[in-house]
């Protein structure tokens, strides 16, 4: 009898450890969430109306952020070619003021964890490298400032560039403001640009807040901690 019961518990001890096993598959407890496709991150875009009624598509598609001309340095230039790769993502919108020398372009970029650890890295980079940039001449005064929308997603970086001529206009004539923000691992670059004094700085903040409540929406609804490819 002593010999069945121990061979009873060892059973039971058995069944046990394989139903716990097959509580904790990931297969059987249910698939996580699949990161966002394109589609959905295209959704995620600024529309016009986001910006104002004034706003429209633009059908010029620079993806330029800031030219070596206006970098100056040889480290913000190094700096800015660092998160070039942003830029190039299919998934982009370009949207410009009626009748207003003014526009804000967005890229998202998905991708793995390390993948977009390395483009926060350089979005760092750039703010430390460039966000204290002073040229020009008399007559011009180019400048390139840390420029702060607040916290947004898992880390925002921004700079600002501006060109003034002061007997002109104490506005500026060129204003170039960048934004870089993390949301999990994806990342969203606004450039917002104006000209001869059309240009609305609030306007760098709230198209950052709009950006990244939109993609934390279609984030939280569509990925998981999976690794994935980056979206291009």
């Amino acid at each position: 009898m002593i010999i069945k019961r121990s061979v009873l518990a060892a059973g039971l001890t058995g069944l046990l450890g394989a139903a716990l096993l097959v509580s904790a598959s990931p297969a059987l407890a249910g698939s996580p969430p699949k990161p966002p496709t394109p589609a959905q991150l295209r959704s995620a875009l600024l529309q016009p109306e986001d910006l104002g009624d004034d706003f429209e598509h633009n059908t010029i598609r620079n993806r330029e952020l800031l030219s070596p001309r206006l970098a100056h340095t040889k480290a913000c230039v190094k700096a800015m070619k660092g998160v070039k790769p942003l830029t190039r993502s299919k998934v982009a919108t370009w949207l410009a003021r009626e009748e207003a020398p003014e526009g804000v372009n967005e890229y998202v970029v998905s991708g793995t964890s390390a993948q977009i650890s390395a483009l926060e890295r350089a979005a760092k980079v750039m703010v430390r490298d460039c966000g204290h940039v002073n040229a020009g001449t008399k007559e011009i005064k180019q400048t390139i400032r840390k420029l702060s929308v607040g916290k947004l997603g898992d880390g925002a970086y921004g700079i600002r560039f501006r060109n003034v001529i002061p007997s002109v206009n104490p506005d500026p004539s060129m204003a170039v403001d960048i934004v870089i923000i993390r949301v999990k691992n994806t990342m969203i670059t606004l450039e917002h640009n104006g000209f001869y004094g059309k240009f609305d700085a609030d306007l760098t903040r709230t198209a950052a807040e709009i950006a990244t409540t939109r993609l934390q929406e279609i984030l939280d609804g569509s990925t998981s901690s999976a690794e994935h490819s980056v979206v291009v």
